[in-house]
């Protein structure tokens, strides 16, 4: 495995890699495409996304802001989310990140390669960012110190998952 070429994100990955302190994880990626309307959401953390030099802002273009509206309108989406999907379509990349549910089952639909902020977690740690300690911590405090939604059942799997992974 290796560094992911380039992905969309929306705001949701960002803010709770962010509340954990967990910025390192972006070094997973070379590339990572934000919209405007997530650089919105995640104004707060400016400072600390423009030390992120793989964050890249990109403008959509007309078409794709009426896909935007249409994903919204049809699809009950907020505009985070819309405006990712419609960026993903836009750059022809296959990768979107999200921890929203509706989102990920629309754009699961639309041939997206969808993933949340559990398996960045995880991605980390197969490719040595974080150690097994380090994840098991990271992953606990997801639960605790994170505004994602996410049930102890599903944090404890996790971390069992993790227990088990032999390392090479």
């Amino acid at each position: 495995m290796a560094k992911i070429k380039e992905a969309v994100f929306d705001a949701g990955p960002i803010i709770h890699l962010s509340e954990i302190n967990k910025q390192n994880c972006f070094s997973l990626f070379k590339q990572i495409f934000i919209t405007k309307e997530v650089s919105d959401e995640i104004n707060f953390l400016k400072t600390e996304i423009n030390k992120s030099r793989n964050i890249i802002l990109e403008k959509l273009n007309g078409k794709h802001k009426d896909i935007t509206k249409i994903i919204i309108e049809k699809h009950e989406l907020d505009l985070g989310e819309a405006s990712s999907i419609a960026l993903c379509k836009q750059k022809s990349i296959k990768f979107f990140f999200t921890d929203d549910l509706e989102a990920r089952v629309f754009a699961k639909k639309y041939g997206l390669n969808v993933h949340g902020t559990i398996a960045i977690l995880l991605r980390c740690f197969r490719e040595k960012i974080l150690s097994k300690q380090e994840t098991i911590k990271t992953l606990n405090s997801l639960k605790i110190d994170s505004s994602l939604f996410i049930t102890s059942d599903l944090i404890e799997w996790t971390i069992k998952e993790v227990k088990k992974f032999k390392e090479k």
